[in-house]
């Protein structure tokens, strides 16, 4: 019997609930020095590129892997290595067209980002971009969320990239050979064995909080709260149904301002970048008809743990209302602080990592009709923010410096807009994706997000 090894709960209730043509993908764009990355005919790097991704692979054992599904979905999809892996499939080079600018790479941004990974493959891919008019070289890679939350894909690109611009070559890898595929029959057994073990670790778990009163009277709570007070949020611009469209923007801010004001305030960087969003949700919102201001808009926030250094998700979250009725900047950074600390210590995590187990309990089949429609129609959230630490570091690829980064992170379901944040050496790299049918006007959402870091960054003392 082959062993074989099932998506985590986190990643089973991702992929059930997610549309195929409509996939939830993370990555990033990142912006190099030119010169490096070209041969001496000006051609880019491409075989010299995969040659030294083949050399590193080896470092994120999920970049090998496909997804399979279960015969008849009697238990999660697993991981299987790809038997017809082939780097081919997954590194390439594209030239933007003429004449090379923010809107030519924007548009093949979103375009990449509407079209769904080859599921018949690992569920990655990475672009080398050329006729940037700067005569820079712009790089994308992306991945399925499956394949990896936002901190173990930021590990993995890491793991891609050098901290020097002549490194020392590593020792070659071990030779790497796929692992045959296991037959129907065997993938079957094998997973439903897990899924009895998972079942039976549930039901064990949930007799132990019956009988712990502690427990037991905290799961009450957490029932009963939610059944007498849902956090529902309020309905906005940002909101509806997503399809298979994307935009993307980016931008960055002076990260040193930004931790200026996080020491003098005593916040988070997290905090901070809230409190920005908020206030370009009040100006946003300030221009919607009715009395858009009487309600907090939700956001969610998750909190990453990739911890198991396969890559994945080891995530779960906290929801948190964004103060928008408030006009000083001040107070609001001070509200959104005081509002996370809460969220944090109060185990809203906790309760909300439960609701992966789902996956285990119900159908695999079940889940896959319908979690998409209620995910389309889910009233808690109204947008998602996500904060990831990156490199103080200068970081190189093939000896071309990295000169900025920015986050990706789509949305699905009814989440249509999603604010993503990544540090790298003195700046804080932002990358707004949304879908363009729902959010009508992403470039003034954008502007008004910068004026409301600088904004507050002002509150600093010098």
């Amino acid at each position: 019997m082959h062993d074989v090894e099932p998506l985590s709960p986190e990643d089973a209730t991702l992929l059930c609930a997610t549309a195929p043509e409509a996939q939830l993908q993370i990555g990033a764009l990142c912006c190099f020095e030119g010169g490096p990355l070209r041969d001496t005919d000006g051609g880019l790097r491409l075989d010299d590129l995969r040659d030294h991704v083949a050399a590193c692979i080896h470092l994120i054992p999920r970049f090998r892997q496909r997804v399979r599904h279960v015969p008849f979905g009697l238990a999660r999809p697993v991981w299987i290595d790809d038997v017809d892996f082939d780097l081919s499939h997954h590194v390439h080079d594209a030239v933007l067209p003429a004449p090379g600018g923010p809107a030519e790479l924007r548009r093949f941004v979103a375009d990449l980002l509407g079209r769904p990974l080859d599921p018949d493959h690992p569920l990655w891919d990475l672009w080398l971009i050329d006729g940037l008019d700067d005569g820079n070289v712009a790089v994308v890679l992306r991945a399925h969320h499956v394949v990896a939350d936002g901190l173990s894909l930021l590990r993995a690109a890491i793991a891609l990239l050098d901290f020097d611009a002549d490194p020392s070559p590593d020792p070659p890898p071990d030779p790497w050979t796929a692992a045959s595929e296991p037959c129907p029959a065997a993938l079957a057994i094998g997973a439903l064995a897990h899924r009895r073990r998972r079942q039976l670790e549930l039901l064990v778990d949930a007799g132990r909080a019956v009988l712990d009163p502690r427990r037991s009277l905290s799961l009450a709570t957490s029932i009963l709260t939610g059944v007498t007070a849902p956090p529902t949020a309020p309905r906005t611009a940002l909101t509806g149904r997503v399809g298979t469209r994307r935009d993307f923007l980016w931008a960055s801010v002076s990260l040193e301002s930004m931790h200026r004001l996080a020491r003098s305030r005593g916040v988070t960087i997290n905090d901070v970048v809230l409190a920005a969003v908020t206030g370009a949700l009040r100006r946003h919102m300030g221009d919607e008809p009715g009395p858009s201001m009487d309600r907090a808009p939700k956001v969610l926030v998750p909190i990453g743990d990739a911890a198991d250094g396969h890559g994945g998700n080891r995530f779960s979250f906290v929801v948190a209302g964004l103060p928008v009725h408030l006009e000083d900047p001040g107070a609001v950074l001070d509200h959104v602080h005081r509002e996370m600390s809460t969220r944090k210590t109060s185990g809203q995590a906790r309760r909300m990592l439960r609701l992966f187990s789902v996956v285990d309990l119900l159908p695999v089949p079940l889940l896959r009709a319908t979690a998409p429609g209620v995910l389309a129609r889910q009233p808690l959230v109204n947008l998602a923010v996500t904060d990831l630490p990156g490199s103080e570091a200068s970081l190189y690829l093939l000896g071309s410096r990295l000169l900025a980064m920015h986050p990706i992170v789509s949305g699905v379901g009814n989440i249509a807009c999603i604010v993503g944040v990544l540090s790298y050496g003195d700046r804080l790299g932002i990358g707004l994706t949304v879908d363009p049918d729902v959010v009508r006007d992403p470039d003034r959402f954008m502007a008004d997000l910068i004026g409301a870091s600088n904004e507050l960054c002002g509150l600093a003392a010098p």
